[in-house]
């Protein structure tokens, strides 16, 4: 299994909050790939290191908002048509605010790694193969 370069600038448990971000299951397969890619990405784009460490820290800062606008959410609820009983937040859609910056950073991430096979996989970023008889 391959050990992460952390003369790189990588920390120890970047590769797991890649992998969590990026919605990419665990295994030996995974985290070993993961983990050569992060430390291809160290040697041949150095600042992306401390990009893509930026990146970890503002999804885990969105994390935050959601779990607590999560536990909000019931009670910011009113009733706005009774007809067809359409909820709708006090605060104006902090959630959807909070998701869609999520998705902004797993974005970025998805293009730091796109050269990573397991990216491709899991995102569907691989060219199509034709099978033949």
């Amino acid at each position: 299994m391959a050990s992460l370069d952390l003369s790189l600038g990588w920390v120890g448990g970047d590769v797991e909050r890649i992998l969590l971000a990026l919605g990419v299951g665990f295994s030996r397969y995974t985290l070993n790939e993961m983990t050569i890619g992060c430390n291809e990405l160290g040697a041949i784009a150095s600042t992306q290191v401390t990009a893509v460490r930026v990146l970890l820290g503002e999804y885990d800062t969105a994390m935050l908002h959601q779990k607590k606008a999560g536990h909000e959410d019931e009670a910011g609820k009113m009733l706005v048509k009774a007809d067809v009983l359409e909820f709708e937040k006090e605060n104006g859609g902090k959630y959807a605010t909070i998701l869609k910056e999520k998705a902004r950073i797993v974005g970025e991430l998805q293009k730091v790694f796109a050269f990573s096979n397991i990216i491709g996989l899991s995102t569907g970023n691989i060219g199509s193969v034709t099978y033949r008889s």
